[in-house]
């Protein structure tokens, strides 16, 4: 009877397992769709398309304050309704449910900017310290992250105004530097800017590139420090490679690649700098989306103002698109008055 009894609690603790490890399985092919369901909504909504990201919100209403990707996706909705209110709103909430991680604070650090670019003149500078003290306490979170440390380096440069104590900046840089090759050239790249050391940062600017040809975050952080210095046919080749150089799909880190190739093309048009750059960079967007919003349009009409009429048939279908596809009655006829113009070219 004792044995009768032991197979019986080794086969209930079998099926348990076999319950367990289903279960498990289950949660994991659940999470992946879910995944793919953000990445998508946050697709269009990089477009300005909020469709996909508030359908998908309202159907995970009880879930999306657990679940940090949902919170962010939310959060990035309401700021393109330029609901500042509500944005602040859940970015408070989203900093403390989820505190305990640095990327928490490093999403916020740009979401916290983006609400103050949306703000009252009289509200900016609060959010802007805001985003200060989110880039602080990502440093404080991982102090032996260099990626966090060497955010928190930057941030440190803004003084006690924005909560922040400038005298770590320099060895919150120089640790960032022995953590890591690649964050400590974005933490050098930062103190050269905060202290107008131009030796120092063209220095760091040419060797990040040498060692890391093809990575986006050099690429971004170096084009952006060369316009700091006003070296714009610099800033616009790196810009470009920034753009060759997509990184995966990860927030505001899309936004900076969009925004990347678009800069490249401003160049072209405000600066009379090379104007294929800007076209090739232009046509890696409108090959990347393709939906008929207002964000595609500006695009689409940049590309046709620096090609010339080459290499332009991407821009061209996107005006049909919009004039076939388009609800907007405004957008419609923008894009309609634009491609008769171009028909007749």
């Amino acid at each position: 009877m004792g044995c009768i009894n032991k197979l019986i609690k080794a086969l209930v603790a079998v099926v348990g397992l076999v319950v367990c490890a289903a279960g498990n399985a289950k949660n994991v092919e659940q999470n992946a769709v879910l995944t793919e369901q953000v990445n998508a909504a946050f697709h269009y909504l990089v477009q300005g398309d909020t469709s996909l990201a508030a359908r998908l919100l309202a159907e995970q209403n009880k879930s999306k304050q657990q679940n940090p990707e949902l919170s962010k996706l939310d959060i990035m909705l309401q700021i393109e309704l330029e609901d500042t209110d509500a944005a602040e709103r859940r970015l408070l909430t989203f900093e403390t449910r989820f505190a305990h991680n640095p990327d928490t604070f490093a999403f916020a650090a740009d979401a916290w900017r983006d609400i103050g670019h949306q703000a009252s003149i009289f509200s900016k500078f609060g959010f802007y310290k805001k985003g200060v003290k989110a880039k602080l306490r990502a440093g404080e979170v991982a102090p032996n992250s260099a990626e966090y440390v060497a955010l928190r380096a930057g941030a440190s440069a803004h003084g006690s105004s924005y909560g922040a104590d400038d005298s770590l900046q320099k060895p919150l840089t120089d640790k960032a530097i022995e953590l890591d090759k690649k964050w400590g050239y974005v933490a050098r790249l930062n103190y050269a800017q905060n202290t107008d050391d131009q030796q120092l940062g063209v220095t760091a600017a040419q060797q990040a590139v040498e060692d890391f040809p093809a990575d986006f975050v050099v690429l971004e952080r170096v084009a952006q420090y060369y316009w700091t210095i006003d070296d714009i046919s610099s800033s616009q080749q790196h810009f470009f490679r920034a753009c060759e150089n997509r990184p995966q799909q990860k927030w505001y880190r899309e936004i900076k690649w969009i925004n990347a190739c678009y800069q490249v093309a401003v160049f072209s048009q405000k600066q009379q700098l090379l104007p294929k750059s800007g076209v090739q960079a232009l046509n890696l967007l409108l090959k990347t989306y393709r939906l008929p919003t207002k964000q595609n349009l500006d695009i689409a009409e940049l590309l046709l103002d620096i090609a010339g009429g080459q290499n332009s048939e991407l821009a061209v279908q996107r005006l049909r698109d919009i004039v076939k596809l388009g609800k907007d009655s405004a957008l419609f006829k923008r894009a309609q008055k634009r491609l008769v113009r171009e028909l007749k070219r």
